[in-house]
Parts: structure tokens; C-alpha cells; sequence
């Protein structure tokens, strides 16, 4: 039987955990097969293949469409995190579930921790929140980990996009003051492993070291892959409130790794070098 049931297997975030060795005893799972909505379905495939683990790669990650699919993004983000607990709690199955910083309001210029209170600002944050709100009150040896500003092979993310249309226009406007950490896969999946290792449990937080604007970040895009071939694309800084997305953000979600690197004893890469490998093999 499969040690790993990873959900959301055909995400971004699921594609890193079955490229890496560790996780090679796997099931993957997503819809149609299995919809983590449908309580019925989970225990299915749970009675099924009797996992050790579940990997809950599965998200509703749109955080403009959230605001108007609120009821949809909390059937995925925050009910189907409660079927996965209940579940895990009456079949002894452990579980990695990914958050995200948008749980925090992000108006002040500080490092976020994880026993910070949480004040999100849109409805995916809100939407994230519940999710743990269900584990923390269902199955608080859960581990949940807190991910920011996710990018990776095999998915639809913000350097994919970007780098696509650098290849496109001529000019881009990408809003500078908003600050926060990105975050690799790749990494999501080493720090995944090393907290598995340390028996770990309750919430950590992950994310690339060093702070970016969405602006700082698409230049450093800019410049690694004009070093493999002849892009001409003007990056301009702009305001939030001059992008054509009224979404309230965090202006500042910073997220303090600290707590993982005291139990791992492991370092946490930088995010120039972590997007460097990126675009080198993408």
C-alpha cells in the first residue's frame, strides 16, 4: 500500500512531491477521481489504499475569482480540509496540509510569525484561515505549513506568466509596493521532508530567504533569462492601486522561517538562487 496520498495530484505544488524520491510510495489523486468536497469519495480511496500520510497539495488558489466565488473557494479551502481531518483522525492517518501568508492582514512592515493573529484581507485568506481553523480544532498534531508567493515546474504561476509575456510586449508594469517572500517547490518539498524527519507537528512557516516587491522579483526574472536569449521588455514600476485588479492584498506579508530553522537545523535558500535553478531547467 502507498505510504503518500498526495491530493491535488495534478497541481504544481503535487508535481515537486512526485518528482522527489522520498515521496516515490505514492498515490496521486485528483478530480475527476477524487473530489476532497465529497467526504465519501476520500474515505474511498482511503479504505482503498490504506495511506500513512496525506499530502493536501489541493487548493483554491484564485485569489480575484475568491471574491465572488467565496462559496466555492470555502468548499475546497476550508470543507474539504475538514473532511481530510475528520478522516485522518478516525483512521490514524497523519497530514501535510499548505498555507498561505494571505492569512495575515500584511499593513505592517514586521517579520510574521507563526503565533501572530491571523486578520486576512480577501476572501482566499479567509477561505485559507477556516481550513486551519478545522485542523487546529479536529486534528491539532496536523502539520500545516505556510507558503507565500508559490511558483514551480509544471503548473501556471507568476514567473511562468511573466516570463511569457517578456517574450510578448515590449513593456510591463508590475506593482512595486507590495512586499513578501516567493517560495520554490522544489524547496516546499526539502522542507516538507526535513519537518516529516523531526516528527513535527501544529504550523511553520517556509518560504525563500530575502524580501522582493512583485517588481524586484520580475527583474531579477528579467535579467536571468536574458542571459539565455535576446528578450527587449521594459519593466516599469507601478502602484497597487494603479494595477487593473481591485483584489485587496497584503501590502507586506513576510513570513519568519525561524521556527522551521531551529528544529531542522537546516538553512533556507535564497530566492535569487532558488528562481535561478527555476529558469534554469523551465
Amino acid at each position: 500500500m502507498p505510504k503518500f496520498m498526495i491530493l491535488g495530484g495534478n497541481g504544481m505544488l503535487a508535481y515537486a512531491f512526485k518528482a522527489d524520491p522520498f515521496f516515490l510510495d505514492n498515490i496521486s489523486l485528483d478530480l475527476p477521481e477524487c473530489d476532497i468536497t465529497d467526504k465519501k469519495s476520500i474515505e474511498y480511496y482511503v479504505n482503498k489504499y490504506n495511506p500513512e500520510y496525506f499530502i493536501n497539495c489541493a487548493a483554491y488558489t484564485d485569489v480575484t475569482k475568491a471574491e465572488i466565488e467565496l462559496e466555492k473557494a470555502m468548499m475546497v479551502n476550508a470543507e474539504a480540509v475538514k473532511n481530510l481531518a475528520e478522516i485522518a483522525k478516525k483512521y490514524s492517518i497523519k497530514l501535510i496540509h499548505y498555507s498561505t501568508d494571505f492569512i495575515f492582514k500584511g499593513d505592517k512592515d514586521i517579520i510574521y510569525d507563526e503565533d501572530m493573529p491571523p486578520n486576512p484581507v480577501n476572501n482566499y485568506g479567509l477561505t485559507k484561515l477556516r481550513g486551519e481553523e478545522y485542523l487546529k480544532d479536529i486534528l491539532p498534531e496536523a502539520l500545516i505549513i505556510r507558503i507565500s508567493w508559490l511558483y514551480g515546474p509544471n503548473g501556471k504561476n507568476f514567473v511562468s506568466i511573466i516570463s511569457s509575456l517578456m517574450e510578448e510586449k515590449s513593456q510591463l508594469n508590475i506593482v512595486a509596493d507590495q512586499f513578501g517572500k516567493t517560495t520554490y517547490t522544489i524547496d516546499v518539498v526539502e522542507a516538507t521532508i526535513n519537518l516529516i524527519n523531526h516528527n513535527a507537528t501544529g504550523i511553520y512557516h517556509f518560504a525563500n530567504e530575502g524580501v522582493s516587491s512583485r517588481y524586484e522579483f520580475t527583474k531579477k526574472i528579467y535579467e536571468l533569462l536574458t542571459l539565455k536569449r535576446k528578450i527587449e521588455c521594459e519593466i516599469l514600476p507601478i502602484k497597487a492601486m494603479e494595477y487593473n485588479d481591485n483584489t485587496p492584498r497584503p501590502t507586506w506579508s513576510v513570513l519568519g522561517c525561524e521556527k522551521y530553522i531551529k528544529l531542522t537545523g537546516k538553512t533556507v535558500r535564497n530566492w535569487e538562487r532558488a528562481l535561478e535553478d527555476y529558469l534554469n531547467v523551465n
